[in-house]
């Protein structure tokens, strides 16, 4: 079957990434929403050649938060029944000893994926694949941006990351705006799933998703695009960081460390040495606090209170963690 540009450019990225091939056993993260009906229809259709094609199973996670579920798990029941190139198939339930109030959408995502890699550890599948797109990830790089925090935090979605040893996750979308997603498909779906909370403004994404992110696009058709660039641009550029990081971390762990360089960039050396011992809470106040310690050369020793009794405590030149473990 003759496949169109966009499919073309799809299966030579997946080929030059590796991002799964034949001998691998994914399972689809399916909500039964438009995006992830496009992918298990596009592993499950025989549109991937036979060296890239891999074995498929899905899971659909009901959280329970929405009244219109049932007729939801209805759709994807009568899914999963009607694709018989699916391995395994399941409906997971989310229990609540008591419905969240604020952070539902975190909330429910981790449970989301302990759920997936419990399925996928039972049934041998050795990567999870979800639609996340490039329209997606322009929305999470401006949401981390807005809402504050580390610089590498902006390099938003990977395509491939380590769930477990065992598990990979992978985005094979992520290079796609939303609206190519339904010319991988040779006929059109049928029915899907609509979100009603996707409507929900009340939540900071939709807000971001339903009102920011079209009138940047009415500034710039290309707009989802420029900003997952930048995204790119930052994980090279933090890849190419790695040796001078690694090289300031032990500069300030010997104590040779030069405290007289831009407050940003120290910043960002103590964010990845704490982020090494598994401190990640640390506040930009804080860490200025710290700085500030360090330069002070009328005293030896000081200390900067940290989340959970955490330490970091200055003796001569020297900066180190006190933790409570």
């Amino acid at each position: 079957m003759r496949q169109n540009k966009v499919q073309q450019r799809l299966l030579k990225q997946i080929q030059a990434t590796q991002l799964f091939d034949a001998s691998d056993h994914v399972l689809v993260a399916f909500s039964g929403g438009q995006d992830s009906m496009v992918l298990l229809n596009w592993l499950t259709q025989q549109q991937l050649p036979a060296d890239l094609q891999p074995k498929v199973s899905a899971l659909y996670v009901n959280h329970h938060l929405r009244e219109d579920v049932a007729q939801e798990e209805a759709l994807v029941k009568q899914t999963f029944q009607a694709n018989q190139q699916l391995a395994h198939t399941k409906i997971a339930h989310l229990n609540w000893d008591e419905q969240p109030t604020v952070g539902i959408e975190a909330q429910a995502r981790d449970k989301r994926y302990a759920a997936l890699i419990a399925f996928a550890n039972e049934i041998g599948a050795n990567k999870i694949v979800t639609a996340h797109h490039e329209t997606d990830q322009a929305e999470t790089i401006l949401y981390k941006l807005i809402r504050g925090g580390r610089v590498t935090q902006l390099k938003g979605m990977q395509m491939r990351t380590n769930l477990t040893e065992q598990i990979e996750l992978v985005r094979p979308f992520l290079g796609l705006p939303k609206a190519q997603l339904a010319t991988l498909l040779n006929a059109p779906l049928e029915a899907f799933i609509t979100d009603s909370s996707n409507a929900d403004n009340q939540y900071a994404r939709n807000r971001l998703r339903n009102r920011v992110m079209p009138e940047l696009v009415t500034i710039n058709q290309q707009a989802e695009q420029h900003i997952t660039e930048v995204a790119d641009q930052l994980t090279g550029m933090e890849y190419l960081l790695q040796p001078e990081i690694k090289r300031q971390i032990l500069a300030l762990e010997d104590g040779s460390f030069d405290w007289q360089m831009p407050d940003a960039a120290i910043q960002f050396i103590l964010q990845e040495w704490l982020n090494q011992q598994q401190v990640y809470h640390v506040k930009a106040q804080q860490l200025a606090q710290a700085i500030q310690l360090m330069r002070n050369q009328s005293v030896s020793t000081g200390q900067i209170a940290l989340e959970k009794g955490d330490l970091l405590e200055r003796t001569g030149r020297s900066l180190c963690l006190r933790t409570t473990d």
